[in-house]
């Protein structure tokens, strides 16, 4: 716009590509650099603009028409870029705004100031969308099109940055950021034609700093911070004098909004529901001893609305109440609940606190190391913020939510899973269908009909490290050669038990969301389950 904006120079080209140099994508970005380059240097395009007034004397004061068209003169630079307009000057064609000017490419014929012209009606069925004036000998023709006017469009993000230009709010390096973080904030939305499009919380957002301060929208207040900031650079202002204007500018801004958030307050509970009031009772905080609410969401979480925590919760699966049991990792006593995902269904225990805060102990290949500190400089933290800010907190988990080393997991793992890096666990659904499932793979092992019961025990095998199980039959299932009904056994060590289960590869997705069946593998006899990890087929 011939403002040197002290940015960077273009993209310049350093010679001519040779023909059949470039194809496809290559040639295409390589032209249209060329011709802005060219275009740049080129002549300035000349249009002839003619606007002719009219004054129908019958109609008195509703009687003033106008007509006006533009021609050609010198193409200039629109040679180079092969456009009839070029930039974002050409007229709205749903504006119907009186002081802008209805300019069609089209000459417009010769008339004398003061000449009478006699108008005839024109013809029926004209699809001409505007006023025309057709001089035809003695006489003219009106033809008219009725239009209404329409709302403006959303801003394109070019228009939203030439108006940051204009009212002095970033730089070029920072006018990207800071669209970019309006976007990751769910502020507004990107939208066909790259058009913003507010979120009904960037409305409210806007709505309730304009009823506090209004200075904290307008962007005259970061105008004078980039100006100020340009003073600096030029050595008409110190830096330390700036910063403590701006810290006391802001300061005074930032009590006074406090003094008055709870105007914010009025304007969100009247635009958004509370989570209070749209959950129901799902199970108890180890902190606070109350209920947890279950929001369905999207994102599925849990509120506290005494403390007003929130708990996301997994996503890709279903989160269901258990029977009151705890998690037993020290100081968190949180009321578990059920995470089941994949189809067939996989169930495993869910601890909402422990989801959220997960230990490095847990983690695999920490067994016997010190837990080390994560030092994480400022970015990686706003980055890990905007992440979740972005996210709404959903995190998909189509395995188990827990680690393998968390207390809850460990207490029932049996074996490993020769197919994955995970372990076989017993699913927390229990009976009458028992079985162990993956916590990584979407494998489940079913116990044979007729298995009554199945108890994972403390004691541990001694060569392979897993905790045993007692199994009970019915007399007609055992699988024992020798009748027994009841047996404390190591799954990964057993090979008779391994023989008789059953075992299926299915989904990671849920049924709801499955399409067609599982990875094809079938069904069959499990022979293979554990073995210390290694397959027995």
């Amino acid at each position: 716009g011939g403002v040197d904006m002290g940015d960077h120079p273009p993209i310049t080209p350093c010679r001519a590509a040779r023909g059949g140099e470039l194809h496809g994508d290559l040639a295409r970005v390589y032209d249209l650099v060329v011709r802005h380059f060219i275009a740049s240097v080129s002549q300035d395009a000349v249009w002839k603009s003619t606007q002719v007034q009219f004054e129908i004397e019958v109609l008195e004061d509703k009687g003033l028409f106008s007509v006006s068209g533009k021609e050609l003169v010198s193409p200039g630079f629109l040679a180079v870029l092969l456009h009839k307009e070029y930039g974002e000057e050409e007229r709205d064609p749903h504006s119907l705004d009186p002081d802008e000017e209805d300019e069609e490419v089209r000459s417009v014929p010769e008339f004398r100031e003061g000449e009478l012209i006699p108008i005839s009606q024109a013809s029926s069925g004209s699809s001409s969308g505007n006023v025309q004036v057709i001089p035809t000998g003695s006489y003219a023709t009106l033809n008219i099109k009725e239009r209404k006017t329409t709302p403006p469009t959303h801003l394109t993000e070019s228009e939203l940055i030439s108006l940051m230009e204009k009212n002095g709010i970033g730089t070029d390096a920072s006018i990207a950021t800071h669209i970019e973080n309006v976007l990751k904030r769910n502020y507004a939305e990107l939208i066909t034609g790259r058009k913003l499009l507010p979120s009904k919380l960037g409305l409210v957002l806007v709505q309730g700093y304009h009823f506090i301060d209004s200075s904290l929208v307008l962007p005259q207040v970061r105008s004078d911070i980039e100006n100020q900031c340009g003073r600096i650079a030029k050595g008409l202002a110190s830096k330390e004098d700036v910063v403590q204007n701006a810290i006391k500018t802001f300061r005074g801004k930032f009590d006074f909004f406090v003094e008055n958030i709870n105007k914010m307050d009025i304007l969100f509970g009247s635009s958004f529901a509370k989570l209070e009031d749209v959950g129901k009772p799902f199970t108890r905080c180890g902190l606070s001893r109350r209920y947890l609410q279950y929001i369905m969401g999207p994102p599925t979480r849990l509120y506290n609305k005494y403390t007003e925590t929130v708990y996301p919760m997994p996503g890709g699966g279903a989160v269901k109440q258990w029977t009151g049991r705890k998690c037993t990792v020290p100081d968190c006593n949180f009321e578990l609940c059920m995470y089941s995902v994949g189809n067939p269904e996989r169930t495993f225990p869910l601890c909402p606190y422990c989801f959220n805060n997960p230990r490095r102990e847990w983690m695999p290949n920490s067994e016997g190391e010190a837990p080390q500190p994560e030092v994480q400089d400022d970015d990686e933290e706003d980055k890990k913020k905007e992440e979740n800010i972005r996210s709404g907190g959903r995190k998909l988990v189509l395995e188990c939510p827990h680690p393998d080393l968390h207390p809850i997991v460990e207490e029932l793992t049996v074996a490993p899973d020769p197919d994955s890096d995970g372990v076989l666990v017993l699913d927390t659904h229990f009976g009458p269908k028992w079985r162990l499932v993956s916590t990584k793979d979407p494998t489940i092992v079913y116990f044979p009909k007729g298995t009554e019961r199945v108890t994972v025990l403390d004691k541990r095998d001694e060569e392979l490290g897993f905790r045993m199980i007692r199994v009970e039959f019915n007399a007609e299932s055992t699988p024992y050669k020798d009748g027994t009904l009841k047996k404390v056994t190591c799954f990964a060590a057993d090979e008779e038990l391994q023989n008789a289960v059953r075992v299926y590869h299915g989904s990671e997705r849920t049924k709801m969301a499955r399409r067609g069946g599982g990875r094809g593998r079938g069904r069959g006899r499990g022979r293979g389950r554990g073995g210390g990890g290694r397959s027995r087929r």
